[in-house]
């Protein structure tokens, strides 16, 4: 086949941990995936994520609608936080629904497909799909493969976003390093009134302001040469939607 068109060729199958939100991943191929069918299915799967992952070039407009903090454990990957408590995403709606007017990680868009190495050490990555999610049926929806067994070009589509998103995430995982060792991750702590009383929010690593104002000139000419200010100014005032997640949480005793 066409090499836009990911077939397995014989690799090896995904290891036992699965990535946030994937039940299952299996390399796609058309003899054993020919009738499945991708539909919209809403964003129900992703109700108990409370952290969804985000890629750097997401900050700008996720940042409108979305708090977003690094990780407290290495490598303090950045996530949108969706809720306050865990098992609860106050972005999904009661029907399934994603908020309105609130944006939508790629990551999660990009269910039920995800890229895999092909082996540990190699650079190939071979298209799997989460069988079991609520995308994947066998009656509704648009077909992967047509009659031939080539790919659609649904499939091609799917393919070209989900590559797009996993450069995407190897880029913000070089970018969360290098602001790592330039010193400007550190544990955060953010409080404010919740029904009369403060309500302390912290677990989260974030750009930590004063070492960001007192990097050197080169560092920071570095920074801004690359591209990175402007996902870590957005990741900064991000921040100030969190008393916005707190509204809904119940009053304190």
């Amino acid at each position: 086949m066409p090499e836009k068109t990911p077939v397995a060729n014989g690799a090896a199958a995904p290891g036992p941990v699965l990535p946030p939100l994937y039940r299952s991943l299996d390399p796609l191929t058309p003899e054993r995936h020919a009738k499945l069918r991708v539909r919209d299915a809403g964003f129900g799967f992703a109700a108990q994520a409370s952290a969804i992952p985000l890629v750097a070039e997401e900050f700008a407009v996720a940042a409108r609608t979305l708090p977003i903090v690094f990780g407290a454990q290495a490598p303090h990957l950045p996530v949108a936080l969706c809720g306050l408590a865990s098992g609860s995403n106050l972005y999904v709606t009661e029907g399934g629904g994603w908020k309105p007017g609130a944006y939508v990680p790629a990551y999660l868009r990009r269910v039920p497909f995800f890229l895999v190495r092909s082996a540990p050490a190699s650079d190939q990555l071979v298209l799997c799909i989460d069988s079991h999610a609520p995308q994947v049926s066998e009656t509704e929806g648009a077909p992967l493969f047509d009659a031939e067994g080539k790919a659609t070009p649904q499939l091609d589509r799917a393919l070209a976003f989900t590559r797009s998103v996993e450069e995407g995430m190897l880029r913000t995982r070089g970018i969360t390093e290098r602001l790592n060792q330039l010193g400007l991750l550190k544990p955060a702590v953010v409080q404010f009134p919740h029904h009369g009383k403060p309500l302390r929010v912290d677990g989260f690593f974030a750009v930590d302001r004063p070492a960001l104002a007192a990097l050197p000139a080169e560092q920071f000419i570095e920074l801004r040469d690359k591209g990175w200010l402007e996902p870590i100014y957005a990741h900064l005032l991000s921040i100030g939607g969190l008393p916005e997640l707190a509204k809904d949480l119940a009053t304190p005793a």
